[in-house]
């Protein structure tokens, strides 16, 4: 079945409305060709189009020199029935690697990957499928953000006046919540007595209405969000209206990519007490890697002050960086017009970056695919209405130690 759609996508999937995607065939000469399989106009495009658009961005002024990299994308609309339609037709596009930030895509992809030898560049590493030989990503699977988080609270709260910390978890019916929660469990685990579990809730897909969520939730110190989006925004406004005054946590996908929402959704005094962590320096922060993302945002995105307080450019930028030392390494070794699959994977292996700004040096290590792993903490600052980190060390999650 992938052969056929292999061989019709070119002539067929061109003229089907909904592929988002640029004109023009195969790479040539001097071009390396991207495939780019996301959600563009489904529920979780609010995050993926910013970060996508940085990404490419950061290819504006050329950062390879005699080298055009080009990126194809194919809109998913978080549909998976057009995964593996939208795979192919990249395929057919000429794309010697691609980038997709949904893990379920690449989960759904996974076996092929070997087989067409094709690198995929991810935003997040999954514990389903850690070390995929042709899956490189980005971040550290989400369980080591709530391990980061639960890590902070130990260090910080005060167990002879407070108790132990209650710490409860409102989830959707996907892998992420798994995740998340496996988190929860390993810290537990590895530090009996330190936390008090109250409960996990799951909601379906587009839950709105949270009373009895939050009535089983509401004696929780700290609630962690593995929901995103508008459920996030909706339970946080929600919660506040029905009298929680405890604090909500979340990683980078929960808080800093749709925090806009929970704003628009919540008088902004009742947004007292949320964290986040996150790998990577935040806006305002005074060094390149900021300095660069602001200068490119303000030139090629004028007006859109949004993109300045969320997380998405911030992401999409690294990865654009990433792409261009991958592809750029790629080129010198075995020359542009040699540069395939296989080039691209072994320059993935072989990376080994430092930023400034982040937590740690940006290398694969043996047997974990994924570059940032050192965290810190952020607060939203009700006053100045941003984000601002409140550790100064960063924290090293308890699985990647």
């Amino acid at each position: 079945v992938k052969a056929v759609l292999l061989v019709l996508s070119g002539l067929l999937l061109v003229m089907v409305p909904g592929v988002a995607g640029c004109g023009g065939g195969a790479g040539a000469g001097n071009e390396i060709v991207v495939g780019v399989l996301m959600d563009f106009t489904g529920s979780a495009s609010f995050a993926v189009k910013p970060t996508i658009e940085a990404m490419k961005d950061y290819f504006k002024k050329n950062p390879i020199p005699d080298v055009d990299v080009r990126f194809i994308t194919y809109d998913t609309k978080l549909e998976y029935s057009r995964t593996v339609p939208g795979y192919v037709w990249l395929q057919s596009r000429g794309a010697v690697m691609m980038n997709i930030l949904n893990p379920a895509d690449r989960t759904i992809l996974a076996s092929d990957l070997a087989a067409d030898e094709m690198p995929v560049m991810g935003s997040q590493e999954t514990s389903s499928m850690p070390g995929h030989d042709w899956i490189f990503n980005y971040y550290a699977p989400s369980e080591a953000e709530v391990e980061t988080l639960l890590q902070w609270i130990m260090g910080t709260w005060d167990y002879d006046s407070k108790g132990v910390p209650k710490i409860g978890h409102i989830g959707w019916e996907l892998e992420s919540t798994d995740m998340h929660q496996n988190g929860i469990d390993n810290m537990m685990e590895a530090y009996p007595g330190k936390f008090e579990f109250v409960g996990l809730e799951r909601a379906p897909l587009g839950t709105s209405a949270w009373a009895v969520e939050i009535g089983r939730l509401e004696d929780s110190d700290f609630i962690l969000f593995s929901i995103v989006g508008t459920m996030m925004a909706s339970f946080i406004n929600e919660a506040r209206a029905r009298g929680y005054t405890g604090a909500f946590i979340g990683g980078i996908n929960a808080f800093p990519g749709y925090w806009d929402n929970a704003r628009s959704a919540t008088e902004a005094s009742e947004l007292y007490d949320c964290y986040y962590c996150g790998y990577w320096p935040w806006w305002g922060e005074d060094v390149p890697f900021i300095n660069d993302l602001t200068a490119a945002t303000q030139e090629y995105h004028p007006g859109d002050a949004s993109r300045l307080r969320s997380s998405g450019p911030i992401t999409g930028w690294g990865m654009g960086m990433f792409t261009a030392d991958v592809v750029s390494r790629a080129v010198e070794a075995v020359r542009v017009e040699n540069v395939d699959g296989a080039a691209l994977r072994q320059a993935l292996l072989e990376t080994d970056m430092t930023v400034e700004g982040f937590g740690n040096d940006w290398r694969f290590a043996e047997g974990e695919h994924f570059l940032c792993r050192n965290m810190r903490v952020f607060e939203w600052d009700i006053d100045a209405e941003q984000w601002k980190p409140i550790t100064s060390e960063w924290i090293t999650p308890l699985s990647v130690q």
